[in-house]
């Protein structure tokens, strides 16, 4: 383990090294070059995004009340081709602000209401260089990473506001502090290959922990995802994606009711899990290869000795252009399952507290692309069975999303 923590040290300084060993051009000329095209590709390469929610449970839940969040995104993306003559490199920092508070605590969820909902912060979500080799077929990232950006995400689910759509909660609740996902991220090494145009293979390893950087009593989350699609990554007539993946943390977890005699814990090695997905664009406008109905599914098993929710299962539909004179409005419907662990409702109920063996989420959106800096989304969620509602069977919220970004 420590060796690979050393060497992960050592290809981070190499290749930082390697930024300013650039040589294509004489010294003197080179640094001209560099502080007007560097410059240049920070503007070009500059992005800001800001997102506020707001969320009312209008009925059931612990409570009828109306929260405000929001997050601020300030993003740069620099082609180091262009700006310092590095073929095939890519440098990206991602600056996260998170403020508010979360819907989830009147709708008593176990997966949650809001995507952008966390404690109040400003962090670097992200921070990593990226290594292109043989014409794109071979990636090299290293750095602060998010594992949903590339690893179990969807096109189709995108839109939805409620985060089991965009990675399973089977996956996100897992760990210590979750995966490498918002609103922390932990520094990790991606190889991905593509063995040709539709079909490409991911592998990552991951710090356990975020924000424990580099413990070796964290160990490590190991994930894998192989993946067949369609050429295009447009989301049009053309489009499918079907992958299958898994993750495994190497370090030390404590098993759910399952205690030695004396009453202290047992812990076992390893925490795993696999996951299957598939979208497709199933029918177009004759008009727009854009506009028509697309679909997505998801299922995903999680080690039952471990975690509280062991199985998940989503599906949604969306379709774009809908409302004649919108062609780029998407409304969209999904439902997320989750399975909360026996094992861990039988321990909870000894704790003094019952938790639900199924929690069901129903979303039903609409999204408004307003303009190409404007966004605007209002949002409906009914939840049955929520896990950690004490008075209602249900909580139903009502909400709208804006979102102003500028590149």
């Amino acid at each position: 383990m420590e060796k690979l923590y050393k060497t992960l040290i050592i290809c981070l300084i190499f290749f930082t090294v390697n930024i300013f060993a650039q040589d294509n051009l004489s010294e003197e000329k080179q640094n001209k070059k560099t502080r007007r095209s560097f410059l240049e590709e920070i503007i070009d390469g500059s992005e800001f995004d800001y997102k506020g929610e707001v969320f009312s449970n209008l009925s059931g839940g612990n409570g009828n009340k109306s929260v405000y969040l929001d997050n601020f995104d300030f993003i740069l993306n620099l082609d180091l081709k262009s700006s310092l003559g590095w073929e095939g490199a890519r440098l990206k920092t991602f600056v996260l602000g998170i403020h508010g508070k979360d819907p989830n605590e009147y709708a008593g969820t176990e997966q949650g209401i809001s995507n952008i909902a966390a404690a109040s912060t400003w962090n670097l979500y992200e921070f990593w260089l990226e290594q292109n080799l043989f014409d794109d077929d071979l990636s090299i990232l290293m750095g602060l990473f998010d594992l949903n950006s590339e690893f179990d995400s969807r096109q189709t689910s995108a839109i939805f506001i409620n985060p089991s759509q965009g990675i399973g909660a089977e996956y996100s609740l897992t760990g210590v502090k979750g995966p490498s996902i918002f609103p922390n991220t932990s520094l990790a090494i991606r190889i991905k290959y593509s063995v040709f145009s539709s079909f490409n293979i991911k592998a990552a390893a991951f710090d356990a922990v975020p924000g424990h950087l580099l413990d070796k009593h964290d160990g490590l989350l190991l994930t894998t995802e192989f993946k067949y699609k369609s050429t295009s990554e447009e989301l049009n007539k053309n489009y499918f994606s079907y992958l299958v993946g898994g993750w495994l943390y190497t370090g030390k977890f404590e098993r759910l009711l399952d205690p030695e005699p004396s009453g202290d814990p047992i812990y076992q090695r390893g925490n795993y899990g696999i996951y299957f997905s598939a979208e497709k664009f199933l029918w177009s406008e004759a008009e727009s290869t854009n506009e028509g109905l697309s679909a997505f599914f998801r299922l995903g098993f999680a080690d039952r000795n471990i975690n509280k929710v062991d199985e998940y299962i989503g599906a949604g539909v969306n379709y774009t252009g809908l409302i004649p004179g919108r062609n780029k409005d998407v409304i969209g419907l999904a439902a997320a399952s989750i399975h909360n662990n026996e094992k861990y409702i039988d321990q909870m109920f000894q704790e003094g507290i019952e938790v639900c063996e199924y929690e069901n989420i129903v979303e039903f959106t609409y999204l408004f692309n307003i303009s190409r800096w404007l966004k605007m989304q209002p949002d409906l969620q009914y939840v049955i069975d929520p896990t950690y509602c004490r008075r209602e069977n249900h909580s139903f919220l009502g909400g709208i999303s804006l979102e102003l970004f500028f590149n």
